[in-house]
């Protein structure tokens, strides 16, 4: 019995042959895993690079886009909390009857918001000037960083005028309310308001047709705003100038009146010292005359006292300059008119025998000024001066 029981040799004999083999087998195994795990690290390094780079030049490619199309990043969140502030601020007002958002993008030439809104009927000057400036107040506020585009164009009608006006309104909100109160002074009297309001210049204000001079023609406004009517056929524009005061030294209607001898239409224009008409010549055969411009010139003959420096005649027979007109020009020196012909030259001649021609001021005004070393002045046959060439 105890012999029988000594039978596990054998088998301890058998899994001593096996386990070698097993030993063996698994000796070989690992190393064959050895190398292969090796290539597997680096497989995944070469994938984690190949996913840091795509995430690197992703994310590049993304900036870049956004760059190009600033509407779809921080730059078009923004001028759209702009753009919604402000509306619902104006939305607010009792005075509005509707503000709509026209206009919120960024792109790559800026940020831009414009908001078209209207106002009830006779709201007064000072009413709209106020809601507009709390408008960019308020945005302000919300969006302290926003430095683009914001215009509220703004309409309504009040006593009689019709006021359509785009305010510019990135800047000081005390400097809003006062151009715009500045710039709707003649509410009652003109017919129309148009243009802007900006740092740089004010609207148009147009009387219409009218049969004496508006009584609020010479008031203050904007800088670089203009005044105009019409008057016995007729176009004056008046321009303020930096200080936003108009001339009120050249009287319009003793212009008008000298005009009229001429043609019995055309255009007068007042800005910076610089008196322009046309209209006086009627003829194209004939163009400027002396007994045209003579009228004129006697009206402002005193341009010292009249507070200009330039008198410009336009010498074509057309009734609105344009870039290829033609001008005389008169220039203030010492108190008198001294007269040069103006520039652009003279290349056509309507008679290839003779050059163009050129104006001699009345008796009492100082003649043309010699155009050129080889120009002279003489009287032709047909009653005015002519400059003639000599090759």
């Amino acid at each position: 019995m105890p012999d029988e029981q000594t039978i596990p040799a054998p088998r301890g004999g058998v899994g001593a042959d096996e386990v070698p083999a097993v030993n063996s087998g698994s000796g070989a195994s690992v190393g064959r895993r050895k190398p292969s795990s090796g290539r597997s690290a680096g497989r995944w390094a070469i994938r984690f690079v190949l996913v840091i780079l795509v995430v690197i030049i992703g994310g590049y490619g993304c900036l870049l886009y956004v760059n190009l199309n600033p509407d779809i990043g921080p730059d078009g969140f923004q001028v759209r909390r702009v753009a919604s502030t402000a509306s619902k601020h104006l939305s607010s007002s009792p005075d509005v009857i509707s503000a709509e958002t026209t206009d919120a993008t960024a792109d790559l030439n800026g940020n831009n918001v414009r908001l078209d809104v209207r106002l009830k009927d006779n709201t007064s000057p000072d009413t709209a000037a106020n809601l507009l400036a709390s408008t960019w107040q308020k945005t302000l506020q919300e969006e302290p960083d926003y430095s683009g585009e914001f215009i509220i164009s703004v309409s309504w009608n009040a006593k009689g005028t019709t006021i359509d006006i785009d305010v510019h309104s990135q800047r000081d909100p005390e400097a809003i309310r006062t151009d715009v109160k500045r710039a709707l002074t003649p509410v009652g009297e003109a017919k129309t308001f148009t243009g802007n309001i900006n740092e740089y210049q004010g609207p148009t204000i147009d009387y219409g047709d009218v049969t004496t001079l508006p009584t609020t023609l010479p008031q203050p406004g904007m800088k670089k705003s203009s005044k105009t009517f019409t008057m016995n056929g007729w176009k004056v524009t008046s321009t303020s100038n930096e200080e936003g005061q108009f001339p009120t030294t050249v009287s319009f209607e003793q212009v008008i009146t000298a005009a009229k001898q001429a043609g019995p239409t055309g255009t007068i224009e007042l800005s910076n010292g610089t008196l322009s008409v046309t209209g006086l010549a009627t003829d194209e055969n004939k163009g400027l005359t002396p007994e045209a411009a003579a009228p004129v010139i006697h009206t402002v003959a005193d341009c010292q006292a009249a507070g200009l420096t330039t008198l410009k005649l336009n010498d074509e027979a057309k009734k609105e300059p344009s870039s290829d007109d033609h001008w005389i020009t008169f220039v203030c020196k010492n108190g008198t008119w001294a007269s040069r012909f103006d520039s652009p030259q003279p290349q056509r001649h309507r008679n290839p025998q003779q050059s163009r021609r050129t104006l001699a001021a009345p008796p009492n005004v100082l003649h043309l000024c010699t155009v050129g070393p080889n120009t002279h002045h003489h009287q032709g046959g047909s009653g005015r001066i002519r400059r003639t060439s000599r090759r």
